[in-house]
């Protein structure tokens, strides 16, 4: 099986190459040029030689491929019986592949029979930036640069260096590398100054571009080296001489321009002097200070007026300082007085000159001509005497004096303050500070003071004097993320203002540390934490706050925010694990502190004690108000709790009165049922009867309700019912009977009878130890009176078959009253 694959594949291989080596013996193909510029079009003809097997005896036309794409047949033409040609207006890409196709039909069934590949390109960008420069250190070079161009793939640009001399008429070219973008001019073929003519031309196979024309001499060109300052004198009060040089280029020196800058040793420019060129090997400068120490620094270069003559690098710093004379001018003072205790500061005016260096300062009084105080700092304490209202300050060199400058002692003090005194960061080293006029209108002037907090020695004070219009200031040189004391002091007449005084800083940011925390006192139901205050140098701002975040892994964080340095968190469970974290902010930023894990504890013996005690005292106080109560109400709370239910063993009714309360039962309210009333022995006593009886306890209960005595339908009766205490515990119920006197203008009519839920067996007549049986009375009033005793006896007896009733409550049948004759 693998043979025959192996046969096939022969064949279509050996095919393939016949129909190639056919097709390659079909036509010539031909184009004018086989490079291009982009956007140009391009011509190509294909002619078909007579013997082409694709075509003998054959109909067939030509078709023609664009990178393996057929090209739109409005682009091809026959220009002769057997040749063929396709103009195209611009090819796509830079390397393009124009194929001539023999087809026989339409376009199927192509066979190529030639080809031609065309490039596409454009000329190299023009070279920019074309720059020179001489340097005249052995060996001289006058070097030119420029910027190489965008090349295109696979497609090399080569420079050409033009330069043309117009003094002899001179042109040269230099050919350069396309990987060098310089070249080093021979400048001993063209001199030093010398006008010449520079340009740079590209080149590659599409065409070429040229940078533009330059027109300049070598020498415009010169880099020098710095120059040397070789020494400086002080001959004259108030002015330097300079002699200065640049090593091997002497013969240069008389044609060079000057820069010379001076300073004072704080870093002050003084003079940044341009000299006119052709300059001598000495420089003289003047009109500067007395007695000061100069910084200078020079640099030279070749024309002032060329665009391409540079500045040379700076030399080397050189100190010298001038003649000393005595210093002249005032100087500004700020004298604060504290009792007899003064503090004096003092800082060159604008009219202050030193005029040279190691000062002193002299503070002395006329009155007492003697001398306060002698110092080379820049301010004094000394005692001051009541006496004493003027003190002088006078400066002094090696030179001599300068004259006194007067100050003027203040005693009065704590007059009137500015208003509105505040202070704005302007930058990290500067900040805005403004103020309010005082009421007084006697104000002279204002003293501005601030000084840095945080130094160790104290740090010096620094002020500044304003008149009194003036209401803002702005102080500079302050150092960021360091804080500031500022004081604003009004000045009268006869005394100096009650100062304001504010911190403040240029910048701030997150201060530099935390604080940590720490746990003062743990309970089980609260915690206090304590935090010391942040270092004043490590503060980096004014502290707006702090925050507390306390959590457990069940309960939200708390998240408490305070000005101070303790909180107390309170409402926390026994037992319980809790974290806290500390954040410190200013108007800089915030700065996490330290995190802590704590536990509360167990409630202890002590807290118990403490919590159960006032606990039982209350419960104490509480069961002590409600005895009372139940005592002052004993008849009423007895009942409610108590009520007394009769025992049926030891009860008999004595009688019905009118007057007796209902004293001993509970009161309902009309809708309830009628009460129900469980007696066990009833007796009918005549009402007339006055005998007293011999129980231990009586207790009476009023059944009826105070009804109208003259409606003989609604009269009622009363009871009373007396048992032996001593047989309550075993006493039980009998049987209930519904009293139907009080209750007949109720809605609902009472029942029958109510069964008892006694389990005591009824009692017969004959049972031994019954009591004796119901007897009538004959009361001195109208039998109507005992009507509603009869009338649950009559409702039974209207039948027969209520017989059986009566076998069921044989109490009851003892209450009949069968004949009222009798009565």
């Amino acid at each position: 099986m693998a043979s025959i694959w192996l046969v096939f594949v022969l064949w279509i291989y050996v095919n393939d190459m016949i129909k190639v080596n056919q097709a390659s013996s079909c036509a010539k193909i031909h184009t004018p040029a086989t490079k291009v510029l982009a956007g140009s079009p391009v011509s190509v003809s294909c002619s078909i030689e007579d013997d082409c097997l694709l075509t003998k005896g054959k109909n067939f036309h030509v078709a023609w491929k664009i990178n393996n794409h057929f090209a739109p047949s409005n682009l091809s033409y026959q220009q002769s019986n057997r040749t063929y040609g396709v103009i195209i207006p611009s090819l796509p890409v830079a390397d393009s592949f124009i194929a001539c196709a023999v087809c026989e039909e339409l376009l199927e069934n192509c066979q190529i029979v030639n080809g031609v590949i065309v490039k596409v390109g454009k000329p190299p960008s023009i070279p920019k930036n074309l720059r020179f420069s001489l340097n005249l250190t052995y060996p001289r070079r006058f070097m030119c640069q420029w910027d190489p161009v965008q090349e295109m793939p696979n497609l090399q640009t080569t420079y050409t260096l033009n330069i043309f001399r117009p003094e002899d008429d001179q042109y040269d070219q230099y050919v350069i590398p396309s990987i060098n973008h310089f070249y080093p001019i021979p400048v001993e073929y063209y001199g030093l100054y010398s006008e010449m003519e520079i340009n740079v031309t590209a080149m590659n196979v599409f065409g070429n571009t040229t940078s533009e024309t330059l027109k300049l001499k070598p020498m415009d060109t010169a880099m020098f080296n710095p120059p040397e300052i070789k020494n400086i004198e002080a001959d004259v009060v108030g002015c330097l001489n300079y002699s200065w040089g640049i090593e091997s280029l002497g013969w240069l020196m008389e044609s060079l321009c000057v820069e010379l800058r001076v300073k004072t040793v704080n870093n002050q420019l003084i003079k940044d002097l341009v000299l006119p060129c052709k300059q001598q090997d000495k420089i003289n400068v003047c009109d500067l200070s007395h007695g000061t120490i100069y910084i200078t620094t020079m640099r030279v270069k070749y024309s002032a007026s060329s665009k391409w003559s540079k500045w040379s690098e700076w030399s080397d710093l050189k100190k010298a300082t001038t003649l000393m004379k005595a210093p002249t001018g005032s100087l500004d003072t700020w004298l604060k007085v504290n009792d007899q205790t003064a503090q004096l500061y003092w800082k060159p005016s604008e009219d202050f000159s030193a005029n040279g260096w190691n000062l002193s300062y002299t503070v002395e009084s006329k009155q007492l001509k003697t001398t306060l105080c002698f110092t080379r700092k820049n301010h004094c304490f000394f005692n001051l005497n009541k006496l004493v209202q003027e003190v002088y300050l006078r400066a002094t060199s090696a030179m001599g004096s300068s004259n006194h400058t007067k100050v003027r002692v203040y005693r009065e003090r704590g007059l009137g303050s500015v208003s509105n005194f505040s202070v704005h960061p302007q930058s990290e080293t500067s900040v805005r500070i403004t103020w309010g006029r005082p009421v007084s209108p006697r104000v002279t002037g204002y003293v501005l003071e601030w000084r840095l907090l945080c130094e160790t020695p104290e740090a010096l004070l620094s002020f500044t004097l304003m008149d009194k219009n003036n209401f803002s200031n702005t102080v500079t040189g302050l150092r960021p993320y360091k804080p500031y004391e500022i004081s604003i002091y009004p000045k009268y007449v006869d005394g100096i203002g009650h100062p304001q005084t504010l911190m403040a800083y240029s910048s701030q940011k997150a201060p530099s540390v935390a604080p940590y925390l720490n746990v003062t006192e743990i309970s089980h139901s609260y915690i206090k934490l304590h935090w010391d205050e942040i270092p004043l140098e490590q503060r980096n701002g004014i502290i707006q706050g702090y925050t507390i975040f306390f959590w457990n892994e069940r309960d939200k964080i708390k998240v408490i925010t305070t000005e101070q340095t303790s909180i107390e968190v309170r409402d926390l469970q026994p037992l319980t694990t809790y974290h806290a974290l500390l954040t410190v902010h200013t108007m800089g930023g915030s700065l996490n502190g330290s995190f802590v894990t704590l536990a509360t504890g167990k409630i202890d013996g002590i807290e118990m004690v403490l919590f159960i005690i006032p606990a039982c005292i209350g419960l104490s106080l509480l069961v002590i108000i409600v005895v009372f109560a139940c005592v002052g109400k004993n008849e009423r709370v007895k009942m409610c709790l108590w009520p007394i239910i009769p025992d049926p063993a030891n009860s008999s009714i004595k009688g019905w009165t009118d007057s007796d309360s209902s004293q001993g039962m509970p009161h309902f309210k009309e809708d309830m049922e009628p009460v129900l009333a469980y007696l066990s022995d009833f007796s009918l006593i005549d009402l007339a009867e006055n005998a007293p009886f011999k129980s231990d306890y009586v207790k009476e209960n009023q059944w009826s309700h105070n009804i109208d005595s003259h409606d003989e339908s609604h009269r009622s009766f009363q009871t009373r019912v007396i048992y032996d205490t001593e047989h309550d515990k075993d006493s039980i119920p009998y049987a209930t009977v519904v009293f139907g006197g009080p209750y007949q203008n109720h809605s609902s009519s009472p029942p029958a009878y109510v069964r008892s839920e006694s389990t005591q067996p009824l009692l017969r007549p004959d049972d031994p130890g019954s009591p004796p049986p119901y007897e009538n009375l004959l009361p001195s009033t109208s039998v109507s009176q005992v009507q509603h005793f009869t009338a649950l006896a009559q409702k039974f007896t209207e039948s027969e078959e209520n017989e059986e009733l009566w076998d069921d409550f044989p109490m009851l049948r003892s209450l009949e009253i069968r004949n009222t004759d009798h009565i």
